[in-house]
């Protein structure tokens, strides 16, 4: 069964109103990221900065009162806590990396429902008379 011009243009033109509607969203996922990550990366950097106070303050706190004691060990027991942090910190945001959700998931899903249901209406089977 053959398609008309005109009805070929109103397919077309549904499907670019579609695409136009999938790219809105898009753009919608990305700005709602993108404000979250700000507000996430403004969130770190203000406890990155307390917590480097917090280091320094109870470093020196801890090598003046160890310092009699351990001398330079003192250096290097807070140097093995520091690493051994600083490796707990990485893993638990590598873990955290590997369990976000993929950028753009929900425009993925809808383009690929999209694509789903185009699929079935311009299927063969679908223009193929039943056989008697």
């Amino acid at each position: 069964m053959a398609l008309s011009f005109e009805a070929l243009r109103r397919v077309l033109q549904h499907v670019g109103r579609l695409l136009l509607l999938r790219a809105d969203l898009a753009a919608e996922e990305l700005a709602v990221s993108r404000r979250r990550w700000l507000g996430w990366a403004v969130l770190a950097l203000s406890g990155v900065a307390l917590l480097t106070a917090a280091v320094i303050a109870g470093s020196a706190w801890l090598t003046l009162l160890f310092w009699e004691r351990f001398g330079a060990g003192t250096l290097g027991a807070l140097a093995l806590l520091f690493a051994l942090g600083g490796v707990l910190v990485l893993r638990a945001l590598a873990q955290a990396a590997r369990t976000a959700a993929p950028a753009l998931a929900s425009t993925r899903a809808a383009l690929h429902e999209d694509y789903e249901a185009l699929a079935a209406v311009a299927s063969p089977e679908r223009d193929a008379e039943p056989k008697a």
